[in-house]
């Protein structure tokens, strides 16, 4: 006699449910012997930077002077050597006017000398009464306008000693060329730019932080730097760090230095900055033996057997397991399966 198929839905319905019943019972079971527990920890996430390497200070090198371009000692990518020389200016004019100022000194002291001795002479004279007042003033008069002609000569002189030396435009020593504007030859404006050079004995990285990204910045004892394209990390610090931030993306905009490395210092090089950042959607990372499996879903289990169903994000590095769950705090208590 064959069996009615709403009758054998029945029974199978029915074995179904006892089936999940022993299950149910097995779970807290299967617990019940384990008295290992574990605090479940927060799961963070790295979060990783692109910045480019820049000089430490960049200037632009101004002519001072008026005058053809003679010489140019350093071009780009050179280092500017000792004395600091970048390039010459003509100096045959201003050497001109400092020869005329010499000799109109040498003149004047000349006569300086003349009016001390007439007036010194005339003194005498006057007090034996053998020469008017009058004559006296007059030398007097002589000497204090040749004594102020040499002051102002000789200031004259300093002035155009110093435009000499500026002929010669100079740049701080160990800055290096980015880029030359003239050449031998050229004239050159007082003003003009001649060159832009940089400070590339220390590199700057700048980087654009949220809020908590700089607090967890601040707070790490070591900070370093990966440069892929060498494949290699080198120590940094953060140098800089903006008071204001941009509306926009709503970050602070910091500078990274680097002042160790055995590599070439030049702008332009990649660089990555790793921050550990805690998990936004709240994950926590547990053992993978706390982990139990029904069926299709994966539970943990507390303490007292109740079970809490997770999403299994994926393994650690150190073994262990990310999972995710409205239900599952960070520093809460769970079993781990013996």
């Amino acid at each position: 006699m064959r069996a009615k198929p709403r009758s054998i839905s029945k029974i199978l319905v029915f074995l179904l449910l006892i089936q999940v019943a022993l299950i149910s019972n097995s779970l807290p079971k299967a617990f019940a012997s384990s008295t290992k527990t574990f605090k479940a920890t927060q799961a963070s996430r790295v979060v990783t930077l692109i910045g480019f390497t820049r000089p430490r200070v960049a200037m632009t090198l101004v002519s001072e002077e008026s005058a053809v371009c003679t010489k140019v000692y350093s071009d780009v990518g050179d280092t500017i050597g000792k004395g600091g020389r970048f390039a010459e200016l003509d100096p045959t004019f201003i050497k001109l006017e400092i020869a005329q100022l010499q000799a109109d000194l040498k003149r004047l002291r000349s006569d300086l000398t003349y009016y001390d001795k007439e007036a010194k002479r005339y003194i005498k004279l006057v007090k034996k009464n053998t020469a008017a007042q009058s004559e006296l003033d007059l030398h007097i008069r002589n000497f204090e306008s040749a004594e102020a002609s040499l002051r102002s000569t000789q200031l004259k002189l300093n002035v155009d000693r110093e435009h000499l030396r500026r002929y010669t435009l100079r740049g701080p020593v160990g800055w290096r060329v980015i880029k030359r504007y003239i050449e031998p030859g050229e004239w050159v404006n007082k003003g003009e730019k001649v060159a832009e050079l940089g400070n590339f004995k220390t590199l700057l990285v700048p980087y654009a932080l949220t809020i908590p990204e700089l607090k967890k910045i601040r707070t790490s004892k070591k900070l370093t730097l990966k440069l892929p394209d060498l494949a290699i990390e080198v120590p940094a610090k953060l140098e800089r760090i903006s008071p204001d931030f941009d509306p926009e993306t709503r970050k602070v905009e910091v500078d990274f230095e680097i002042s160790k490395g055995n590599f070439e210092f030049r702008g332009g090089l990649r660089t990555e900055l790793d921050i550990k950042m805690p998990d936004p959607g709240g994950a926590v990372i547990v053992p993978k033996s706390a982990l139990l499996k029904a069926y299709d879903d994966t539970f943990i289990v507390r303490p007292d057997g109740v079970r809490v169903k997770v999403l299994v994000l994926g393994d650690t590095d150190d073994g262990r397991v990310r999972v995710s769950s409205r239900a599952v705090k960070s520093g809460e208590e769970f079993l781990i399966k013996p």
